[in-house]
């Protein structure tokens, strides 16, 4: 780096200050700075010959990056449901644990299953004919499934991992398959059934579910309402109505805290918290300082 602004290496060479009231000062000063003090952060982190300079340099850089990601769900949670974009979300969640990320990568990716599938589509097909396509596609070519092994690791509800590994739990293997119908201009929603998260194709005449997690297996109504049953939920209509993003993106959301409750990963944990609280605000008050999973939501 060329010409450091001296005022920001004092505060990086304070960092290894033998006093802690000194080092949280600097640490204070260079978190406030934020994006301005990232290209002495990165150098100080790589190449101080001071330790102690880089390993601070590396957590300051750390916390910058979490509260850039979280200015950004701030402005997205923001907006009506109708104007919230799912697939933006979701990638910018995974960037929570996956800094390196590149969304347009996973977009191509994604666009690419959809042009696999749009070439077989024709105007006259069925409802059923047109998901068959999506599931012939989706689950046995590129031969996505339920992780039924390790239905608890957290790579299962991100976006990312899912199409990186194939593997993925019924809400984030419904989000998949949401983000392909849609770009096909197939009219599938999100069904939030407890503990089975499933998708519902709906126009004036076909009301039909589909079960990602199970390769794309169609349900009847009567049928969906039997995993409420077995979960052990009583019935509520609103069960088989459809959510929109928001309500996804909480779904996910519960599920990683859920996971990384368990886990006792603090910082993602009280991270997504917040991401949640952000979505609806108005629950935020109501939340207890403990977590528990009744009081976070359905698993799947």
């Amino acid at each position: 780096m060329s010409n450091p602004d001296p005022n920001l290496t004092a505060l990086i060479k304070l960092l290894s200050d033998d006093h802690p009231t000194i080092v949280d000062a600097a640490r204070k000063k260079l978190l406030e700075l934020g994006a301005v003090a990232i290209p002495i952060l990165k150098q100080a982190a790589e190449s101080d010959p001071d330790p102690k300079v880089r390993v601070e340099a590396r957590q300051i850089l750390e916390q910058v990056r979490l509260e850039t990601i979280g200015k950004e769900w701030e402005k997205a949670a923001a907006l009506p449901d109708e104007k919230m974009d799912l697939e933006t979300n979701a990638f910018l969640l995974a960037k929570v644990s996956y800094p390196d990320l590149d969304p347009a990568l996973y977009r191509q990716r994604l666009d690419q299953l959809a042009e696999q599938i749009r070439p077989n589509l024709k105007p006259a097909a069925t409802p059923q004919e047109l998901l068959r396509m999506i599931n012939r596609c989706l689950f046995k070519k590129e031969r996505f499934r339920g992780n039924w092994d390790n239905y608890f690791d957290p790579q299962n509800s991100y976006l990312n991992c899912v199409l990186d590994r194939r593997l993925g739990i019924p809400i984030s293997l419904s989000v998949l398959y949401l983000l392909v119908a849609w770009r096909l201009k197939i009219p599938v929603q999100g069904v939030g059934i407890p503990g089975h998260f499933m998708l519902k194709y709906m126009d004036q005449e076909t009301e039909l579910y589909v079960d990602p997690f199970n390769e794309g297996r169609f349900l009847t109504r009567a049928e969906c309402l039997q995993f409420v049953v077995e979960a052990g939920y009583p019935y509520q209509a609103d069960f088989m109505e459809g959510v929109g993003p928001r309500e996804i993106l909480a779904r996910m959301l519960r599920n990683l805290i859920l996971i990384y409750v368990d886990r006792q990963e603090v910082t993602l944990e009280r991270i997504l918290t917040r991401f949640l609280n952000l979505l609806y605000p108005a629950d935020a008050n109501e939340e207890d300082e403990g977590t528990s999973e009744g009081e976070i939501g359905w698993v799947g």
